[in-house]
């Protein structure tokens, strides 16, 4: 009875929240990027996908992410691309986009004092997106699991 009561808790009230495939799109929803994760990889796919295409996608490992700083911010047709994404403190695996479209940057920009900031991505048609609590932190973005 113990066990059922906990499970029943759980369902209630646990977090439900998919991080492990999820959409990003622009406001206007005209731009849409899908992102997976499996295991201590992450791809970056452009356009709206249920799993993970032959091409089209930036493939990195995340194990060097902390789960409390794993951020995720995103430009939408900025001067030069499509849209520029970052996830700090990843490594790029694999790259099957057209980079002269799509930027993914591994880092932050860093300020004067080299401190990594999310400045750029507080910018009109950016924002940044927390991953342990699946929030945007703006109104630029939509976040669909």
């Amino acid at each position: 009875m113990f066990v059922v009561g906990i499970t029943v808790f759980l369902i209630a009230f646990g977090d439900h929240t998919n991080r492990t495939n999820f959409k990003i799109y622009s406001a206007d929803k005209k731009q849409c990027v899908t992102i997976i994760t499996q295991g201590k990889m992450r791809y970056f796919i452009n356009g709206e996908h249920n799993s993970v295409p032959k091409t089209e996608y930036i493939k990195i490992d995340k194990s060097g992410i902390p789960l409390i700083g794993d951020e995720i911010g995103i430009c939408w047709k900025n001067e030069n691309y499509e849209w520029e994404i970052v996830n700090h403190q990843s490594k790029i695996i694999d790259v099957k986009l057209d980079t002269l479209k799509f930027k993914f940057n591994t880092s932050w920009e860093k300020d004067k004092f080299g401190i990594p900031r999310t400045t750029k991505y507080t910018q009109p048609n950016c924002g940044t997106i927390g991953l342990l609590n699946m929030k945007t932190y703006d109104e630029t973005i939509i976040l669909e699991n």
